[in-house]
């Protein structure tokens, strides 16, 4: 449910389920993934919903799969849903993983910032 919460200020930016984006994304907020990007995303925060598909790498803060991500993740905290489907690498601070993921992946904990 998106609402009031405690990143009241921030705004999330949304890709719809009919885009189809190639090339790197840059966002300082939030980033909802509905479609479907090839390339790299840079933002704060990363949702790929169900119908969200990435094929590309991600560095942010937090990020949330329940749809496809093929390529590297690099996040503080990374929440697999039941629906999602990983391959290539994550590397996390934090990690939950829901029973019936999908991954494929190479999985461990991100090395610390120097």
């Amino acid at each position: 449910m998106m609402g009031k919460g405690n990143n009241a200020g921030s705004e999330n930016s949304i890709i719809s389920s009919d885009m189809k984006i190639r090339g790197k994304i840059s966002a300082s907020g939030g980033l909802v993934l509905l479609g479907t990007v090839t390339g790299d995303i840079k933002c704060s925060s990363l949702s790929v919903e169900e119908s969200g598909v990435l094929k590309g790498n991600v560095d942010a803060d937090s990020v949330s799969i329940a749809g496809k991500c093929d390529g590297q993740v690099l996040a503080d905290i990374v929440a697999i849903k039941s629906s999602g489907q990983v391959s290539g690498e994550v590397a996390y601070d934090n990690i939950s993983i829901e029973e019936g993921a999908k991954i494929e992946a190479q999985v461990g904990k991100r090395k610390p910032k120097e």
